[in-house]
Protein backbone atom coordinates (compact mmCIF):
# COMPACT_ATOMS: atom_id res chain seq x y z
CA UNK A 1 0.00 0.00 0.00
CA UNK A 2 2.64 2.35 0.77
CA UNK A 3 4.35 1.73 -2.42
CA UNK A 4 0.54 2.82 -4.49
CA UNK A 5 0.79 5.85 -2.31
CA UNK A 6 4.35 6.46 -3.19
CA UNK A 7 3.31 6.24 -6.63
CA UNK A 8 0.26 8.19 -6.52
CA UNK A 9 1.87 11.54 -4.93
CA UNK A 10 4.42 10.59 -7.79
CA UNK A 11 1.22 11.11 -10.43
CA UNK A 12 0.24 14.43 -8.81
CA UNK A 13 2.95 16.04 -9.12
CA UNK A 14 3.99 15.07 -12.72
CA UNK A 15 0.34 15.99 -13.04
CA UNK A 16 0.30 19.64 -12.22
CA UNK A 17 3.27 20.27 -14.57
CA UNK A 18 1.75 19.05 -17.32
CA UNK A 19 -1.45 21.20 -19.26
CA UNK A 20 -2.76 18.08 -21.33
CA UNK A 21 -2.91 15.99 -17.89
CA UNK A 22 -4.63 18.64 -15.91
CA UNK A 23 -6.95 18.92 -18.44
CA UNK A 24 -7.62 15.18 -18.88
CA UNK A 25 -8.10 15.60 -14.94
CA UNK A 26 -10.83 17.91 -14.82
CA UNK A 27 -12.62 17.78 -18.53
CA UNK A 28 -15.17 15.17 -17.02
CA UNK A 29 -16.14 17.96 -14.84
CA UNK A 30 -16.41 20.61 -17.28
CA UNK A 31 -18.14 18.11 -19.63
CA UNK A 32 -20.76 17.56 -16.81
CA UNK A 33 -21.26 21.18 -15.89
CA UNK A 34 -21.99 22.23 -20.22
CA UNK A 35 -24.21 19.28 -20.40
CA UNK A 36 -26.13 19.84 -17.06
CA UNK A 37 -26.52 23.50 -18.47
CA UNK A 38 -26.64 22.97 -22.08
CA UNK A 39 -28.44 19.97 -23.14
CA UNK A 40 -31.78 21.35 -21.85
CA UNK A 41 -31.53 25.07 -23.21
CA UNK A 42 -30.40 23.29 -26.55
CA UNK A 43 -33.89 20.78 -26.42
CA UNK A 44 -35.47 24.58 -25.42
CA UNK A 45 -33.89 26.42 -28.40
CA UNK A 46 -34.36 23.40 -30.63
CA UNK A 47 -38.63 22.98 -29.71
CA UNK A 48 -39.13 26.77 -29.92
CA UNK A 49 -36.98 27.00 -33.74
CA UNK A 50 -37.06 23.53 -35.40
CA UNK A 51 -39.90 21.76 -33.23
CA UNK A 52 -37.46 19.32 -32.41
CA UNK A 53 -37.76 17.79 -29.14
CA UNK A 54 -33.76 16.76 -28.79
CA UNK A 55 -34.83 14.68 -25.61
CA UNK A 56 -35.69 12.22 -27.84
CA UNK A 57 -31.71 11.03 -28.20
CA UNK A 58 -30.90 11.93 -24.49
CA UNK A 59 -30.02 7.85 -24.25
CA UNK A 60 -27.96 8.12 -26.99
CA UNK A 61 -26.31 11.06 -26.24
CA UNK A 62 -25.71 9.98 -22.50
CA UNK A 63 -24.44 6.72 -24.32
CA UNK A 64 -21.51 8.68 -26.08
CA UNK A 65 -21.23 11.07 -23.52
CA UNK A 66 -19.90 8.38 -20.42
CA UNK A 67 -17.43 7.11 -22.67
CA UNK A 68 -15.43 10.49 -22.93
CA UNK A 69 -14.34 10.19 -19.07
CA UNK A 70 -13.32 6.55 -19.75
CA UNK A 71 -11.02 7.41 -22.29
CA UNK A 72 -9.65 10.98 -20.79
CA UNK A 73 -8.48 8.81 -17.67
CA UNK A 74 -6.58 6.35 -19.97
CA UNK A 75 -4.98 9.04 -22.23
CA UNK A 76 -3.80 10.57 -18.28
CA UNK A 77 -2.46 6.82 -17.54
CA UNK A 78 -0.92 5.99 -20.96
CA UNK A 79 1.17 9.44 -21.57
CA UNK A 80 2.34 8.92 -17.85
CA UNK A 81 3.60 5.41 -18.79
CA UNK A 82 5.42 6.87 -22.04
CA UNK A 83 7.16 9.65 -19.72
CA UNK A 84 8.18 7.22 -17.31
CA UNK A 85 9.52 4.84 -19.87
CA UNK A 86 11.41 7.75 -21.59
CA UNK A 87 12.98 8.45 -18.37
CA UNK A 88 14.10 4.43 -18.65
CA UNK A 89 12.09 4.56 -14.79
CA UNK A 90 10.33 0.92 -16.21
CA UNK A 91 13.57 -0.31 -15.72
CA UNK A 92 14.06 0.94 -12.29
CA UNK A 93 10.50 -0.79 -10.73
CA UNK A 94 11.94 -3.97 -12.27
CA UNK A 95 14.26 -3.66 -9.20
CA UNK A 96 12.18 -2.76 -6.42
CA UNK A 97 9.92 -4.95 -4.62
CA UNK A 98 6.92 -3.42 -6.80
CA UNK A 99 8.15 -4.79 -9.32
CA UNK A 100 7.12 -3.99 -13.51
CA UNK A 101 4.56 -6.52 -12.87
CA UNK A 102 2.72 -4.66 -9.86
CA UNK A 103 3.24 -1.27 -11.58
CA UNK A 104 1.29 -2.42 -14.36
CA UNK A 105 -1.32 -3.49 -12.76
CA UNK A 106 -1.29 0.03 -10.57
CA UNK A 107 -1.30 1.88 -13.95
CA UNK A 108 -4.32 -0.18 -15.40
CA UNK A 109 -6.44 -0.28 -12.38
CA UNK A 110 -6.28 2.54 -11.38
CA UNK A 111 -7.86 4.85 -14.11
CA UNK A 112 -10.41 1.96 -14.21
CA UNK A 113 -11.41 2.46 -10.73
CA UNK A 114 -11.52 6.46 -10.85
CA UNK A 115 -12.84 5.82 -14.53
CA UNK A 116 -15.85 4.51 -13.00
CA UNK A 117 -16.35 6.51 -10.41
CA UNK A 118 -16.46 9.79 -12.70
CA UNK A 119 -18.93 8.12 -15.03
CA UNK A 120 -21.18 7.73 -12.27
CA UNK A 121 -21.20 11.41 -11.20
CA UNK A 122 -21.07 12.73 -14.63
CA UNK A 123 -24.25 10.51 -15.24
CA UNK A 124 -26.03 11.27 -12.49
CA UNK A 125 -24.80 15.10 -12.20
CA UNK A 126 -26.09 15.79 -16.25
CA UNK A 127 -29.39 14.24 -14.65
CA UNK A 128 -31.27 13.91 -18.44
CA UNK A 129 -31.87 10.19 -17.76
CA UNK A 130 -33.50 7.93 -15.44
CA UNK A 131 -31.61 4.70 -14.82
CA UNK A 132 -32.02 2.04 -12.40
CA UNK A 133 -28.90 2.10 -10.73
CA UNK A 134 -28.80 -1.17 -10.70
CA UNK A 135 -28.70 -1.34 -14.40
CA UNK A 136 -26.23 1.52 -14.65
CA UNK A 137 -23.59 -0.32 -12.80
CA UNK A 138 -22.79 -2.90 -15.23
CA UNK A 139 -22.66 -0.43 -17.77
CA UNK A 140 -20.40 1.87 -16.30
CA UNK A 141 -17.99 -0.92 -14.93
CA UNK A 142 -17.87 -2.00 -18.71
CA UNK A 143 -17.37 1.43 -19.97
CA UNK A 144 -14.50 2.32 -18.12
CA UNK A 145 -12.66 -0.86 -19.47
CA UNK A 146 -12.24 1.61 -22.17
CA UNK A 147 -9.31 3.24 -19.66
CA UNK A 148 -7.38 0.41 -19.59
CA UNK A 149 -7.68 -0.24 -23.31
CA UNK A 150 -6.65 3.28 -24.19
CA UNK A 151 -4.10 3.66 -21.68
CA UNK A 152 -2.21 -0.01 -22.87
CA UNK A 153 -2.89 1.13 -26.97
CA UNK A 154 -1.04 4.62 -25.97
CA UNK A 155 1.68 2.57 -24.10
CA UNK A 156 2.45 -0.73 -26.64
CA UNK A 157 2.39 1.71 -29.98
CA UNK A 158 3.33 5.23 -29.30
CA UNK A 159 6.53 6.81 -29.29
CA UNK A 160 6.43 9.68 -27.49
CA UNK A 161 3.48 11.61 -26.08
CA UNK A 162 3.45 13.59 -29.89
CA UNK A 163 2.52 10.23 -31.48
CA UNK A 164 0.39 9.39 -28.32
CA UNK A 165 -2.06 12.71 -28.34
CA UNK A 166 -2.46 12.12 -32.10
CA UNK A 167 -3.57 8.65 -31.60
CA UNK A 168 -5.68 9.37 -29.03
CA UNK A 169 -7.65 11.84 -31.43
CA UNK A 170 -7.89 9.02 -33.78
CA UNK A 171 -10.27 7.28 -30.83
CA UNK A 172 -12.51 9.81 -32.12
CA UNK A 173 -13.51 7.70 -34.70
CA UNK A 174 -15.11 5.38 -32.15
CA UNK A 175 -17.68 7.33 -31.01
CA UNK A 176 -19.29 6.80 -34.56
CA UNK A 177 -20.09 3.44 -33.57
CA UNK A 178 -23.05 4.13 -30.96
CA UNK A 179 -24.50 6.71 -33.88
CA UNK A 180 -24.28 3.35 -36.15
CA UNK A 181 -26.45 1.14 -33.69
CA UNK A 182 -28.68 3.44 -32.83
CA UNK A 183 -29.69 4.84 -36.62
CA UNK A 184 -29.11 1.41 -38.57
CA UNK A 185 -31.81 -0.98 -37.68
CA UNK A 186 -30.39 -4.05 -39.55
CA UNK A 187 -28.51 -6.54 -38.90
CA UNK A 188 -25.20 -4.71 -40.39
CA UNK A 189 -25.03 -2.56 -37.99
CA UNK A 190 -23.22 -5.67 -35.53
CA UNK A 191 -20.47 -5.03 -37.74
CA UNK A 192 -19.68 -1.80 -35.66
CA UNK A 193 -19.63 -4.30 -32.87
CA UNK A 194 -16.00 -4.81 -33.47
CA UNK A 195 -15.84 -1.47 -32.08
CA UNK A 196 -16.33 -1.61 -28.02
CA UNK A 197 -18.04 1.48 -27.98
CA UNK A 198 -21.00 0.16 -29.81
CA UNK A 199 -21.48 -2.45 -27.07
CA UNK A 200 -21.86 0.21 -24.10
CA UNK A 201 -24.07 2.46 -25.83
CA UNK A 202 -25.92 -0.65 -26.63
CA UNK A 203 -26.21 -1.77 -23.30
CA UNK A 204 -26.85 1.68 -21.61
CA UNK A 205 -29.42 2.62 -24.56
CA UNK A 206 -31.09 -1.15 -23.39
CA UNK A 207 -31.56 -0.37 -19.93
CA UNK A 208 -32.98 3.15 -21.04
CA UNK A 209 -36.11 2.22 -22.92
CA UNK A 210 -36.44 -1.09 -20.90
CA UNK A 211 -35.68 -3.34 -24.20
CA UNK A 212 -34.29 -6.50 -24.48
CA UNK A 213 -30.73 -7.70 -25.19
CA UNK A 214 -29.55 -5.58 -22.13
CA UNK A 215 -27.49 -8.49 -20.14
CA UNK A 216 -26.55 -10.03 -23.73
CA UNK A 217 -25.18 -6.61 -24.52
CA UNK A 218 -23.06 -5.86 -21.46
CA UNK A 219 -21.50 -9.77 -21.81
CA UNK A 220 -20.68 -8.79 -25.61
CA UNK A 221 -19.17 -5.92 -24.60
CA UNK A 222 -17.31 -7.23 -21.48
CA UNK A 223 -15.78 -10.07 -23.97
CA UNK A 224 -14.71 -7.24 -26.75
CA UNK A 225 -13.10 -5.43 -23.81
CA UNK A 226 -11.21 -7.94 -22.28
CA UNK A 227 -9.76 -9.78 -25.57
CA UNK A 228 -8.61 -6.04 -26.72
CA UNK A 229 -6.77 -5.24 -23.07
CA UNK A 230 -5.31 -8.67 -23.32
CA UNK A 231 -3.78 -8.54 -26.50
CA UNK A 232 -2.45 -5.56 -25.67
CA UNK A 233 -1.46 -6.42 -22.47
CA UNK A 234 0.88 -9.40 -23.97
CA UNK A 235 2.26 -6.46 -26.36
CA UNK A 236 3.15 -4.55 -23.69
CA UNK A 237 4.58 -6.91 -21.89
CA UNK A 238 6.72 -8.41 -24.31
CA UNK A 239 8.21 -5.32 -25.99
CA UNK A 240 9.01 -3.70 -21.86
CA UNK A 241 8.47 -6.55 -19.52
Amino acid sequence: MKKLLVLSLGDLKNISRDPILLMAVFAPFILAAAMRLGLPFAREMLLRELSFDLSQYYGLIMSILVLITPMMMGMLSGFLILDERDENILTFYSVTPLTKSGYLFYRVAMPTAISFLLSFFVFYFIGVVDYRVELLIPVLLLCALESPMMALFLAAFASNKVEGLAMTKAFGILFFAPVVGYFINSNWQYAAGIAPTYWVSKALLAGVGNGGGYWAYVAAGAAVHILIIVLLLRRFENIYI
